[in-house]
């Protein structure tokens, strides 16, 4: 059987993996925002997961202010009926304020900035490591 997600409620916590990237966590947020919207319930939204880092330490929680897409330009682009849709990717800065305080508490090694959200994880987001690289590490450093 083929899944398109997994979903666990936890409390009052909706807990989804999607998967990896923007198309498989774009149907996921359609088909939740839908439900939620069916059960008039409020939410927050965090998305937790794998990201690079510039000028963190690996292994660093980043909590984001704001998601850049492969432009680094803040916000998601999609086409609809033929037409480029631009949606803004700044998030709720009193949330990403009090995961950071959370996170310090925790003493985890955290930092608050900008993530990355491509259609493509290597080439996309300039990673090195990947089967297909046709640049170098000096051009993804002018890229970032």
């Amino acid at each position: 059987m083929h899944k398109r997600y997994v979903i666990y409620l936890v409390g009052p916590v909706l807990v989804c993996s999607h998967g990896m990237g923007g198309p498989s966590i774009s149907i996921l947020l359609n088909e939740i925002a839908k439900l939620l919207k069916y059960a008039n319930a409020d939410a927050y939204w965090i998305r937790m997961g794998t990201c690079g880092g510039i000028d963190v330490v690996p292994g660093t929680v980043v909590i984001s202010t704001e998601s850049l897409n492969g432009a680094l330009e803040p916000y998601h682009e999609t086409i609809v009926l033929g037409k480029r849709i631009q949606r803004p990717a700044v998030f709720d800065e009193d949330l990403s304020t009090d995961l950071l305080d959370v996170a310090k508490g925790l003493k985890l090694d955290c930092a608050i900035g900008k993530t990355m959200c491509c259609d493509d994880f290597y080439e996309g987001q300039g990673r090195l490591d990947g089967a297909i690289c046709h640049y170098t590490e000096t051009e993804k450093f002018e890229y970032l």
